[in-house]
């Protein structure tokens, strides 16, 4: 009888010791996601089974972050996608519901890198963000006063951008989620135009704060010029250098793929006027320039006795593009970073404009008024296979590629106002993002090259 009893007791210590064995688990229920992309601050509903009635301690965890809930069923929940890094355009995250330290469901989501893009549907230019497919456009600045100019972090984290909040144009910053809004610049000159470095640890901007006045010059009577400056800064704001150091007109920073130099246009080398958003015209002296991001040895690197204009740093390191009027109109050149092997890519008699290199390196976006109105073209980065990629009677604009070089987005005015579209890199599936009366303009998918906005 003793040694039944034995028996009984060694077999019920086995059962309990295998129940608490993965065989004898409960499996961790699977929840479903509703849409399964998204963009941070975008809403994605989970459906399921055994929540709980109301949320009390439990949590909706994204890779482990904690979201912001907006609704709570047994059934159901309405999350906030939180604040995580998108360096390469979209990345597949774990979804946990978690209820007193345990997981009592999990998915997998793609959130994606949104779109930013302007809008003055509030009443006033703001920053807003949606989806790649157009939903969920959120305003992320919502504030009474005028900001625009947004440009994201390198990681997706963070979007500098350009405020009037304080009575004059600031850099200010903010999470992807449009939360922790701040001043940067806090100056009471104008400061605008803000391009992170490549590795998310500094940001150039252009200021007006070195000038002291009017600069008179050759074309002071058509278009007096103020001292126009570089500035670099810390992400927090801190350590602000000018790099630029002229009594001219420096602008349009673009940073070297391994942050070491900057390009920028300058009229240093003509006491001539100034280039408007928008206005491309020539000889005001206009040449490119490199500089060490601490400011020392800036050196010509164009070197023409036309205009040259907004140079665009290839991701690769190996060639700058740049605008140039050196042979009678608006074309499209490439140079080596010293400045040698200066090549014209473009050759038309109307105007072609503003190149936006790919993520890879290999094409170039451009604007073309070669068939009679702006449009939107891509050609290889040696100039071959020049492609037009939009056919709107209307103006196509400011393309700006996906991540991954597969869409562009862009704004057109196709439809009696501007509004953000997206294609294919090869100009197919044209499609309509944002609908609204108010202007939508300028989207900032990856990182924008330099044009004007409008």
């Amino acid at each position: 009888m003793r040694a039944k009893c034995l028996a009984l007791t060694g077999l019920l210590a086995l059962l309990l010791t295998l129940s608490s064995c993965l065989w004898f688990q409960q499996p961790i229920p699977t929840i479903t996601l509703a849409p399964l992309t998204g963009a941070v601050h975008t809403l994605v509903s989970l459906t399921g089974i055994g929540f709980g009635a109301t949320q009390g301690t439990s949590v909706v965890t994204f890779n482990g972050i904690q979201a912001q809930i907006l609704a709570w069923a047994d059934t159901a929940i309405t999350a906030r996608i939180p604040v995580l890094p998108t360096p390469n355009g979209e990345r597949a995250v774990t979804v946990d519901v978690v209820r007193g330290g345990d997981t009592i469901g999990t998915s997998t989501f793609t959130l994606q890198r949104g779109v930013l893009f302007e809008a003055n549907r509030d009443g006033n230019p703001e920053i807003y963000v949606m989806n790649p497919d157009g939903s969920q456009p959120t305003n992320l600045s919502n504030h009474p006063d005028t900001d625009n100019l947004a440009a994201w972090s390198p990681d997706g984290t963070q979007i500098a951008f350009v405020s009037r909040r304080d009575g004059n144009s600031e850099i200010y910053v903010m999470n992807a989620d449009g939360s922790g809004q701040t001043n940067l610049t806090s100056h009471p000159d104008s400061d605008y135009f803000p391009v992170w470095s490549p590795q998310g640890d500094r940001i150039a901007f252009v200021t007006d704060r070195e000038s002291s006045g009017p600069v008179l010059g050759m074309n002071a009577s058509i278009s007096p010029v103020v001292n126009i400056e570089i500035f670099v800064m810390n992400t927090d704001g801190s350590g602000q250098i000018n790099i630029s150091q002229h009594s001219g007109w420096d602008s349009y920073p673009s940073w070297s793929p391994d942050g070491e130099h900057i390009v920028f246009q300058t009229n240093r080398d003509d006491d001539g006027g100034i280039i408007l958003l928008g206005i491309l015209p020539s000889n005001l002296g206009q040449e490119i320039y490199i500089v060490e991001a601490n400011g020392d040895n800036p050196t010509n690197l164009s070197n023409s006795p036309e205009d040259d204009v907004y140079p665009s740093w290839s991701p690769d390191g190996s060639k700058i593009a740049f605008g140039s009027y050196r042979n009678g109109n608006w074309e499209i050149y490439t140079m080596n970073p010293d400045g040698t092997g200066q090549a014209q890519l473009t050759n038309h008699p109307e105007t072609d404009s503003f190149p936006s290199w790919s993520p890879d390196g290999n094409w170039i976006a451009f604007h073309s008024a070669r068939d009679g109105n702006s449009e939107i073209y891509k050609m290889t980065k040696d100039g071959l296979s020049q492609t037009r990629l939009t056919t709107s009677l209307e103006w196509d604009w400011g393309p700006s590629w996906s991540l991954d070089g597969a869409k562009i987005a862009f704004q057109s005015f196709r439809d009696g106002n501007s509004e953000i579209y997206v294609m294919n890199a090869d100009g197919s599936f044209q499609q309509r993002l944002t609908n609204n009366p108010e202007w939508d303009v300028h989207p900032v998918w990856g990182m924008p090259a330099w044009m004007p906005p409008y």
